[in-house]
């Protein structure tokens, strides 16, 4: 930074600590009346004498040195409690806090061989690539069988859940079955318990077939009512393949025929949209995973908080390289109880530490005395860290800052026309998410579009870029198909007339699947490829 930049952003973060300079100001008097009034000579001699009996002006001169190093002290110390501060380090606005949690299926089909080399050892190998890949948030792993456990409740260290995957077999199942519903509901609670607002679930599985259909249909809707969600990412083949059993043998059925399980994509993909999530088929590359994540579950979940998200800057405080500075100083005046001054200077600051800094801070937001000594963008900043986001939205001078508190508030039109006239790289990326908010996909894309212009290598615009114009164009393939479709009821509708009421009944059957589908599509904000679900 240059010398100019440095004296125009020079300011104080807290600048009501310079209060306490009258006090100070106070105290050194009073040394210095003591010291004076020390002198005794002074009451018994005349004035004019009292050169000659002093040793020296050397020993006066002396004498004040401590008096001028409390005044250094006590001065570093009110400027560095002041928070000096002159420049700016960029910060992001969001942090992600979204959960995940796995549901890995342990029911015996898992150790079908149609997958090589069987159906649970691939599963529990993508589990951890998709582990490895998750950088933040918390994590936690249940398996299911007949009942469901808790491998894992939710942490933010994944590597303590891959170092157990490994060890996780259908032969670790104390009963045999399929109850993802009880894995589903115990999921929901540990989202619950750790007070999660963005949840995301992850069941790998193999199918549904002998699922207690009310019980998961019912789990799955209490799950999206509490507002997560549900993907799946399918284990096996259509083709399926026989459960090899410890003796050699193969796992048989009742009547003697030996078991191939399948999977049932079709069933899975079902489930996954009623739960407002996304299905994928297990790939034997990373195509899966990555499909995954451009469903903006795992990495880029909910809200793009980190890496995408709002961004601004904020002031770098410089108060604790003084205090290193008083440090020594203050080793020099302990002796002679000098350093108890010292400790009077700093009786108040100690008095008036709070016990609640969050209480503290929303006593500030509200108080004229803070309203006194702080600027409206340090008010608006107080206002944005207790969550009070309209409040900093009305309180902030700083445009981008104000669009970032009209963001989080969900008001995405505010947000733009917070941004509008500023040409920078991140005011038109952070243009575009709002706009991707709002679903105006085409301005979303110009957005996108302007920010690369101005900053080619922005790697967040690149990728919400090519999201967005998924988006685009398989809304306007699904436009498409539903003419195409309407037309094709309606040939089928001439062509079954003569097969009387059970075509009637199908087509009705039809049309409220139909209807459910898009109320659930309606409550997860967009399909598997909406950049919205990651900025929400």
């Amino acid at each position: 930074m240059s010398l100019n930049e440095i004296v125009q952003g020079f300011h104080f973060l807290r600048p009501w600590w310079w209060l306490l300079l009258p006090l100070l100001l106070f105290i050194l008097w009073h040394l210095r009346r003591l010291r004076l009034q020390s002198r005794r000579w002074q009451t018994v001699c005349d004035a004019a004498l009292l050169p000659h009996l002093l040793i020296s002006e050397h020993g006066v001169r002396q004498r004040r040195g401590p008096l001028l190093m409390v005044a250094l002290v006590g001065l570093m110390t009110i400027t560095a409690l002041a928070g000096p501060a002159w420049k700016q380090l960029e910060q992001p606005v969001f942090r992600d806090q979204a959960a995940l949690v796995l549901l890995l299926d342990l029911s015996r089909s898992m150790d079908a061989t149609d997958v090589k080399p069987t159906r649970l050892t691939r599963a529990r190998l993508k589990l951890i690539d998709i582990l490895n890949q998750r950088k933040e948030g918390q994590s936690a792993l249940i398996v299911y069988a007949a009942d469901a456990f808790v491998v894992s409740p939710l942490t933010e260290d994944a590597a303590t859940i891959v170092a157990q995957v490994s060890s996780l077999k259908t032969t670790l199942m104390p009963q045999q079955g399929s109850r993802p519903d009880l894995a589903i509901d115990m999921a929901q609670q540990l989202l619950i318990q750790a007070g999660a607002q963005h949840g995301e679930l992850l069941l790998i599985t193999d199918g549904l077939e002998n699922v207690p259909t009310d019980k998961l249909e019912s789990a799955v809707a209490a799950l999206t009512e509490a507002g997560y969600r549900l993907s799946i990412l399918g284990v096996g083949s259509a083709e399926g393949a026989p459960i090899a059993l410890p003796d050699g043998g193969f796992l048989k059925d009742s009547s003697g025929a030996i078991v191939i399980p399948r999977l049932d994509d079709k069933a899975l993909r079902d489930l996954a949209q009623q739960g407002a999530g996304h299905y994928q088929a297990m790939r034997v590359d990373d195509l899966d995973i990555a499909t995954l994540l451009d469903g903006a579950w795992l990495e880029r979940e909910v809200s793009l908080e980190e890496s995408q998200g709002f961004k601004a800057d904020q002031w770098y405080e410089e108060g604790p390289w003084l205090l290193l500075l008083v440090m020594p100083l203050v080793l020099v005046l302990f002796r002679r109880g000098q350093l108890l001054v010292v400790c009077l200077i700093l009786l108040p600051v100690i008095a008036t530490v709070p016990r609640d800094a969050q209480a503290t801070e929303a006593e500030h937001s509200s108080s004229w005395w803070t309203a006194l000594w702080l600027t409206p963008d340090q008010r608006a900043s107080q206002a944005f860290k207790n969550s009070d986001a309209a409040q900093a939205a009305a309180l902030f001078d700083n445009r981008e800052w104000q669009a970032a508190a009209h963001y989080r508030n969900g008001d995405y039109q505010q947000a733009i026309d917070a941004l509008a006239g500023i040409e920078s790289a991140d005011a038109y990326y952070n243009k575009g998410n709002a706009y991707a908010q709002l679903k105006q996909w085409q301005a979303a894309i110009d957005a996108y579009e302007q920010a690369l212009k101005r900053e080619p290598e922005h790697a967040d615009a690149k990728y919400n870029l090519e999201l967005v114009k998924r988006q685009l164009e398989q809304e306007s393939g699904e436009s498409g198909d539903s003419g195409e479709s309407a037309s094709d009821d309606e040939s089928q509708s001439d062509a079954s007339d003569e097969e009387g009421e059970p075509s009637q009944s199908g087509e009705s059957q039809q049309g409220e699947s139909q209807q459910g589908d898009a109320q659930q599509q309606s409550r997860s904000g967009g399909s598997s490829g909406d950049p919205s679900d990651a900025m929400e």
